[in-house]
């Protein structure tokens, strides 16, 4: 699913289905060095105790700036048993978020379209802008589009068990705690990542990964080869389930300005993919 732009480059937002109010944001140092340390960043600029730059996934944690008005969800009700997240995207007009910004964001549902499942049924798709402004509406600094899929199935997708025997990675075993410390730094509190019950009411051996997660992991490893403020935009694809006590292995590879991110699980199944695209010189 590839997002829709004008010819510019930039995300578009024409004939949104539902917007919300627009809101503040603020990109507070802590909260920065809160999102990096939760995404197992390795960047000094993310790190550093003054004017750090904000990790490239990290407008993911605008929602803890948004009440419920500010939602392009406001007011329909949501089975997030029944939810997934099919592809994240992330487009930087004006360079590198950084400690001390203040934003006015905004969003809106762009389009809902609907495609026939593998396994039976129907698949709705939505696809949610949140575009945020330094000064006034005129020029956009950043978008966020986020592209969820409802399945039919309140029991949710038919889900793999645990790897038995994680192999060697670079990173160390994922666990339950990453899972939740990732949600308090990016405000994703989807109970079926931390709640056994409702991971098993949804059909689910038990809690799984954040794919938000990871992602963040595999931009961070983007940032550390391209340059933390060299990123224009970032694409990220999730294809599998991960587990706690999986090791994931995040190999990056570069094409000229493209770099791309592959993070697999122990038994070599993609668990996403991420290509990012560096701005001119």
């Amino acid at each position: 699913m590839s997002s829709q732009s004008n010819s510019s480059g930039r995300l578009t937002d024409q004939d949104p289905v539902a917007a919300g109010a627009p809101f503040r944001f603020v990109v507070e140092e802590g909260k920065v060095h809160e999102f990096a340390r939760a995404t197992r960043s390795r960047c000094e600029e993310h790190l550093r105790p003054e004017d750090p730059l904000a990790p490239l996934t990290f407008l993911t944690a605008s929602q803890l700036w948004m009440a419920p008005e500010h939602s392009a969800w406001h007011g329909v009700e949501r089975d997030f048993r029944s939810v997934l997240h099919g592809e994240q995207e992330y487009v930087f007009h004006a360079g590198p978020l950084r400690a001390g910004d203040v934003l006015t964001a905004r969003q809106f549902i762009e389009r809902t379209y609907e495609k026939a499942g593998r396994r039976g049924g129907t698949m709705r798709f939505t696809d949610v802008v949140t575009r945020f402004w330094r000064a006034g509406e005129a020029e956009p600094a950043a978008d966020m589009r986020t592209v969820t899929i409802t399945v039919e199935s309140t029991a949710g997708p038919a889900a793999a068990a645990p790897a038995a025997a994680p192999v060697a990675g670079d990173e160390p075993p994922l666990t339950v705690t990453d899972f939740v410390r990732y949600q308090g730094a990016s405000g994703d509190f989807n109970p079926i990542h931390h709640d056994p019950g409702f991971a098993r009411a949804a059909g689910y051996p038990g809690p799984f990964a954040v794919g938000m997660l990871a992602a963040g992991v595999a931009a961070n490893r983007i940032a550390e080869r391209a340059g933390t403020a060299a990123v224009r935009r970032l694409r990220i694809r999730f294809q599998s389930t991960a587990w706690p006590g999986d090791v994931l292995s995040y190999v990056v590879s570069e094409d000229g300005p493209t770099l791309s991110a592959t993070v697999t699980r122990p038994d070599g199944s993609v668990h996403l993919t991420a290509v990012a695209e560096r701005g001119a010189s």
